[in-house]
């Protein structure tokens, strides 16, 4: 199966910032870039960490975390809807509207508003939210997404794609095998 764009370009993007690991100025300034003001930008970056701190992985962007090869995560500024595109198109998040085909899609709040995380390669994927959130199954047809509980445990599926949930409640759920 040929990997989707958003891994290689991750690659490429996260080997150009190898060296500032621990530094945000080269976040900071894309933040800036893209129009944030100096207090969106520190709270952006607070959300980045926290969720490195919660689920590993490594900053490849100012809102956007590797999740160890497997994924990407992209954070919604604290307040906005949807993750912005600070990366001018190289990291392009494919749980936007429509949400690109072959996805699974996670998202942080209800009416898939939030920070998102794709799934597009057949594994189990951490979910690192506790509230109500939402999610969009536009993987290939029948496709069925699984939910599974701190144990591992598979206590709920979509029934195949197309399927999608508005109002999900992410409490119990902790990992979702996309396949």
């Amino acid at each position: 199966m040929r990997r989707p764009a958003i891994h290689r370009r991750a690659a490429i993007l996260g080997a150009a910032s190898a060296g500032a690991e621990g530094a945000t100025s080269p976040y900071a300034s894309q933040a800036r870039q893209s129009g944030l003001t100096a207090s969106q930008t520190s709270a952006l970056q607070h959300e980045v960490d926290r969720y490195l701190a919660q689920m590993g992985g490594k900053q490849v962007a100012a809102n956007v975390i590797d999740l160890d090869g497997k994924n990407l995560m992209f954070v919604a500024l604290p307040g906005e809807a949807h993750p912005r595109d600070m990366t001018k198109g190289a990291l392009a998040d494919p749980c936007g509207s429509p949400v690109a085909y072959g996805y699974f899609c996670a998202y942080s709040g209800t009416n898939w508003h939030g920070t998102s995380i794709p799934m597009y390669g057949c594994g189990r994927y951490r979910i690192p939210w506790t509230a109500d959130g939402s999610w969009v199954d536009n993987q290939t047809t029948g496709t069925v997404a699984n939910f599974l509980d701190d144990s591992g445990v598979s206590r709920w599926n979509d029934g195949g794609a197309f399927n999608m949930d508005d109002d999900a409640p992410w409490y119990w759920v902790h990992w979702v095998q996309n396949c």
